[in-house]
């Protein structure tokens, strides 16, 4: 849990996550400052909109424009899903804290510590891969800025910010801070919902590693001849927190994902759009500038981001289903009829995927990945 702490301590930095336990005073402070950050977010949104709407500019400005502001409505879905459902995340952290999610043997300590460690890993690398995106793609922008005239962002005020260079330094200013906060603000985000699925998988897995360890303890308390009635006690007890322990996971994925859907299906469908744009952009850029260096750095910053998801959704997908083949690799037939019974029900749900989905058309797995590259390199060619 080391990494989702880490992550909602991040979060509080940048003014999303309010630390559990303020009261009073603080929490007034805290709230303002919140406030503070999502204005600054949406005045981008805003500007981004309406500098669409009000001006006639070349075709690659507009679609580098139309580029962010796609980019600003992927983060303020995900803001709005992180304040909104604040008791909902609040519940899926104290679920992972339970007692049928806590380990009870070295062995289980080994096998979390591989999911942990797949987190921690994606925890240090997707933040330099996307922060090098960020410096490299603002550094396109910025190489392009002509005092007073031309800002590093596209974007539309209610002020001339041409009347004098004071103005214009503000301006430009506040658009560097304004998106490196939100660019920022994004990447904790994204890393939310994988670490939270790396977590569930490594349960999955010590839930197919109990089932092993329960019908060994089973086998070997019936040669060594123990009494019938304890080895019915001892089955009964087992095969109940198994069957409660896989029910609170199941529980569990299905929580999530019902908290997290529509920022899946906008982080979807925007992210098939920002490729071809962002190709369509790189078609129309000019090789070897800071501009093209910067477009590609966004258009890898997208790919993983779209990726991320996919990867570990794909991952829990995959871990149970495999519950059906370790239970089939144990000696189940020797259990007694209740419990074959109870088993014979989890096979028949295992064989029906355990999907992360939104609106029951978009699957997050890397088939799906692979759709939306295809689509993207489709709607790039209608571009051209």
């Amino acid at each position: 849990m080391e990494v989702l702490k880490f992550n909602f301590c991040l979060l509080s930095i940048m003014g999303v996550w309010k630390p559990r336990g303020w009261r009073g005073i603080k929490a007034i402070f805290y709230y303002i400052y919140r406030s503070f950050v999502v204005i600054i977010t949406l005045n981008l949104l805003v500007s981004g909109i309406l500098d669409l709407k009000l001006k006639t500019v070349k075709l690659d400005a507009f679609v580098d424009n139309l580029s962010l502001t796609l980019a600003w409505v992927v983060v303020r879905q995900k803001l709005v899903c992180v304040i909104e459902n604040r008791c909902g995340i609040t519940r899926i952290i104290d679920s992972l804290e339970k007692n049928s999610f806590k380990l009870r043997d070295y062995r289980e300590e080994l096998i979390f510590q591989r999911f942990k460690k797949l987190a921690r890993t994606i925890f240090i690398y997707y933040p330099l891969l996307f922060m090098s995106s960020l410096l490299a793609y603002s550094s396109g922008h910025m190489s392009v800025m002509d005092p007073p005239y031309a800002l590093p962002y596209q974007g539309w005020f209610p002020y001339n910010y041409t009347r004098t260079t004071q103005i214009y330094w503000a301006t430009a200013i506040y658009q560097l801070y304004a998106v490196f906060t939100t660019a920022t603000i994004n990447l904790i985000l994204d890393l939310l919902l994988p670490c939270i699925m790396c977590y569930i998988c490594g349960h999955i897995h010590i839930l197919r590693h109990r089932f092993e360890v329960m019908t060994k303890k089973l086998h070997i308390m019936s040669e060594n001849d123990e009494p019938q009635d304890e080895i019915i006690a001892a089955e009964r007890k087992m095969m109940a927190e198994w069957v409660e322990n896989h029910s609170d996971i199941l529980n569990l994925v299905k929580f999530i994902n019902n908290m997290f859907e529509r920022v899946i299906f906008v982080q979807y469908t925007v992210s098939s759009l920002l490729l071809c744009t962002i190709a369509f952009l790189l078609s129309h850029t000019e090789p070897w500038t800071m501009k093209f260096a910067g477009n590609i750095s966004f258009l890898a910053a997208m790919f993983f981001q779209i990726l991320l998801p996919c990867y570990c959704a794909d991952k829990l997908t995959h871990e149970f289903l495999d519950i059906s083949t370790t239970i089939y690799g144990t000696n189940w037939y020797h259990l007694s009829n209740n419990a074959r019974k109870s088993v014979v029900i989890i096979l028949r749900q295992s064989y029906r995927p355990v999907i992360i989905t939104s609106s029951f058309f978009i699957v997050l797995s890397l088939e799906s990945f692979t759709k939306v590259i295809k689509l993207a390199y489709t709607i790039y060619n209608i571009l051209q």
